[in-house]
């Protein structure tokens, strides 16, 4: 009679089943299985890692001699592996109750912290110099050093949630920019518009005005010459009746009669400069309206640049003065921006070419002028000096100083309202000038390896300081 077979016992062979197919090395399910000569197999890529830093390769697990040996695959355990992966779901049990040395087949009782993995007691001799500890002190271990690492990535995390806030502020900022630039388009557009409407007016009655200037002159050569016409035909037939008379009579006023027939009048004259001058209402018209619009539009040389500005400067809203905020505004705090230096850019800068522009400084107390390099720093203080890469001079505590390294006083004989700077990039020249006297007042000779851009600092005072619109000249040829 066949022996009865308990529950214990199938789940017994399950896990002498599963011990059989699970590799020593890795202690899982066989992956790849290769066999050695001993009859020892293993998983192609924990034999590969063991014998990695091995100078003699030998088996894992009975350490015999496998120098230039070729592990063969394990077909047929390769396929049992994989037949009981498939079929482990439906089975009943499970894993091992205790976690075993792969190696040594015996429980893990030590950690080694330098190799980070726990290990049994035979295993010791393997770990040379190596601090171990007890598994259940190993795990506390283990948790203090993963909750610091959780501690640095939630404060990456906080890090990361932040600059998200920043980006969605920034779309909110970028939304107002459009619609304020947006009004101001549009009223700038209006407002041109209502000039042409009264240029197009102006026109349009100047030619109406000279159309009748015209026609008014025509209609009095008309009038004169039929009168003219009028009175040769009353002469006409006055000479006609005469010549009817008797042959006597009219032989004897014959002389009278010829005298009368000599007109005296003026001759009919062709009008010149009767016809409406086309070339002065017409041609070049757009040129000529684009001409008369100068008066009404500015242009200024520098263009402040808003996204620069320090969060405690204020600028106009045509980007042509600044002057101290009385509360910090809230920018986003994108790269190009000054904070905390109170400076402000301009808009454009210069790898070459000549330019020049003009600043109104009035009794402004406190400020600085001149150039910087594309590259200088925006998020920390600074000197302000040559050596930063900006060429600049400036009023403080009432005296004029070049910003160089020492600062050079500039003993001016008058207080210079309005200050021209002037930049010559092919002979690396940045040069200051009082406009009111025109006097030179400071040159800089340098070598500029970068953009350049106008820098203008008017300190925490409520004076402003302008940019002066720049005149506009036509050269015809």
């Amino acid at each position: 009679m066949a022996a009865e077979c308990s529950d214990e016992d199938i789940t017994d062979r399950q896990s002498l089943l599963e011990s059989d197919l699970t590799c020593p090395v890795c202690k899982d399910i066989f992956k790849e299985p290769v066999l050695l000569s001993c009859s020892h197999s293993f998983c192609q890529q924990c034999l590969e890692s063991s014998w990695k830093n091995q100078t003699k390769k030998q088996c894992p697990l009975c350490r015999k001699c496998c120098d230039g040996e070729t592990p063969i695959p394990n077909r047929a355990l390769n396929n049992t592996c994989v037949s009981y992966k498939k079929e482990r779901p439906w089975r009943p049990g499970g894993p091992f109750d205790e976690a075993m040395c792969g190696l040594h087949q015996r429980p893990f009782q030590l950690f080694c912290i330098k190799d980070e993995e726990p290990v049994c007691v035979d295993c010791v001799t393997l770990h040379p110099g190596h601090d171990l500890m007890p598994t259940d002190q190993g795990v506390p271990f283990c948790k203090d050093e993963l909750n610091m690492k959780i501690k640095i990535l939630e404060s990456k995390q906080d890090s990361f949630k932040r600059m998200k806030k920043r980006y969605r502020d920034t779309i909110s900022f970028i939304e107002g920019q459009t619609k304020d630039a947006e009004t101001q388009i549009k009223q700038e557009f209006e407002r041109l518009r209502q000039v042409l409407n009264e240029e197009e007016t102006s026109r349009i009655k100047a030619l109406h005005r000279e159309e009748n200037d015209k026609k008014l002159m025509v209609n009095e050569r008309i009038g004169s010459i039929t009168r003219d016409i009028l009175a040769l035909a009353e002469l006409i037939q006055s000479v006609k009746r005469e010549m009817g008379a008797e042959d006597l009579t009219f032989l004897q006023n014959f002389q009278t009669l010829k005298r009368r027939t000599q007109w005296t009048g003026d001759e009919p004259k062709k009008v010149e400069g009767a016809l409406i001058n086309m070339a002065k209402h017409v041609g070049a018209l757009g040129y000529k309206i684009w001409e008369n619009m100068q008066s009404h539009i500015t242009c200024l040389p520098v263009i402040l640049d808003p996204n620069t500005v320090s969060p405690w400067l204020s600028i106009s809203p045509d980007f042509s003065s600044v002057q101290e905020c009385q509360e910090r505004q809230s920018f986003p705090d994108n790269p190009e921006r000054f904070d905390p230096c109170v400076f402000v850019l301009g808009s454009e800068g210069f790898s070459s070419g000549r330019h020049r522009w003009e600043v109104r400084v009035a009794d402004h107390p406190k400020w600085i002028l001149g150039v910087c390099k594309e590259s200088i720093v925006r998020k920390r203080k600074f000197t302000v000096t040559t050596k930063a890469g900006v060429w600049t001079i400036g009023l403080s505590k009432g005296v004029y100083n070049a910003l160089t390294t020492p600062r050079t006083v500039l003993n001016l004989e008058r207080r210079p309202e309005t200050i021209r700077v002037k930049v010559n990039m092919e002979k690396g020249e940045v040069s200051f000038w009082d406009t009111g006297n025109n006097k030179h007042l400071c040159t800089y000779n340098d070598k500029f390896t970068e953009k350049l851009f106008p820098i203008f600092g008017p300190g925490l005072q409520s004076t402003p300081i302008s940019i002066l619109p720049a005149k506009v000249t036509i050269n015809k040829q």
